[in-house]
């Protein structure tokens, strides 16, 4: 007869077995429900588990902080020497119920640099910072405002040829659940007549290090425009054939992502919220689409909401855990922010931004990270 510490091993393992081989859906539901410290340890009982607990993250109410503003460039007009020119600066604006919460301390915590906000994943920002001193050197910062802390400071993937017009464009991954798993994700390319990203390299926090540049697949094309967005452990980016390119920081592999069936549309957007992938489209008309992909596998996708209006002509991002949309005005004749609540198509508005505000550029919805 076998030890009885090697019989309930033996016991011990067979329930592990059998509880991984649950259902997706059933382990989301089940993480969902748990408290912080249970879901953190649950999370590791094996590595199916832990792949589901970004999407259990999302729907988790002990994880659902509260957005308590916009971050977005303004333009200021300066003068050196009877020159002029316009300084792009970081600035912050709370939702009335959160004011006061959240200040810009970026000029206080790094003075000495010309900064922008490239951009910003669960609480934490990625930010460029060029020396005025030496403006064409260029380092990234991940920045955590909440607690007003840099967490670690490195300088871009170093050129393949020495040419000035060899370019980058960022997108940023972090992952609440795994603490130290932070990546950026580098589309490298070349500015001729037009700005073509036909590459990617992938910076990891935990090694410190760049891996070595991925060819993307003949004719597979990053929108210099476009916006990463980060859902279920995946960077996503618009293509220039209006694919979505999901990019595996971890694996450095990536998958083409085919668009909903939609009518020919003006503008395209990608955007998360309550941790799946939303593709928007606007067409001349005002009306927009957001179609919610339901299973990557599958490639399958959802219409969720049609809303109507020309305020949609302007710039907006989508709430990463409510169906609103905030909408910032292009032109500083308005420059009051409005919600629209997607399921009733009310409108609300908010706060003004500053007269200098660039609208025309990206804006970020913050909710702080405090751990």
């Amino acid at each position: 007869m076998a030890p009885v510490s090697v019989r309930r091993s033996e016991r011990l393992k067979g329930k592990a077995q059998s509880a991984v081989t649950l259902p997706d859906d059933v382990v989301i539901e089940i993480l969902s429900w748990l408290p912080p410290k249970p879901f953190f340890r649950f999370k590791c009982v094996s590595k199916s588990w832990c792949a589901l607990s970004s999407v259990a993250y999302y729907h988790n109410k002990h994880f659902q902080p509260t957005a308590h503003g916009l971050f977005y460039h303004t333009n200021e007009r300066r003068e050196v020497n009877n020159f002029y020119y316009y300084a792009i600066h970081i600035s912050f604006v709370n939702f009335p119920a959160e004011a006061d919460k959240v200040s810009n301390t970026f000029r206080v915590s790094l003075d000495n640099f010309k900064l922008r906000v490239v951009d910003c994943c669960n609480g934490l920002l990625l930010v460029e910072g060029r020396d005025f001193d030496s403006p064409h050197a260029t380092e990234m910062y991940v920045y955590n405002p909440a607690i007003q802390n840099i967490l670690t400071v490195w300088s871009l993937p170093p050129k393949r040829l020495p040419r000035f017009y060899e370019v980058f464009s960022l997108a940023f991954e972090f992952d609440p659940c795994v603490q130290s798993q932070i990546h950026v994700v580098c589309f490298m390319g070349w500015c001729k007549q037009e700005v073509e990203y036909n590459s990617f390299s992938i910076f990891s926090f935990k090694t410190g290090k760049w891996k070595s540049a991925k060819k993307l697949g003949h004719g597979v094309r990053i929108i210099k425009s476009a916006k990463g967005i980060f859902v279920n452990g995946m960077v996503h980016r618009l293509t220039t054939r209006k694919e979505i390119l999901s990019i595996d920081p971890n694996r450095g592999s990536y998958q083409r992502i085919q668009p909903p069936h939609s009518h020919p549309a003006s503008r395209l957007n990608i955007e998360q919220c309550q941790g799946l992938l939303n593709f928007l489209t606007l067409d001349n008309n005002f009306e927009l689409s957001i179609w919610v992909l339901e299973s990557i596998d599958s490639q399958e996708w959802v219409l969720k909401h049609r809303l109507s209006g020309k305020i949609f002509d302007h710039n907006f991002v989508m709430h990463p855990w409510k169906n609103i949309l905030f909408v910032a005005p292009v032109t500083t004749d308005h420059n009051r922010l409005i919600s629209v609540d997607l399921n009733t198509g009310k409108e609300e508005k908010l706060c003004l931004l500053s007269p200098t505000a660039d609208m025309s550029d990206y804006i970020w919805v913050y909710m702080p990270y405090y751990k």
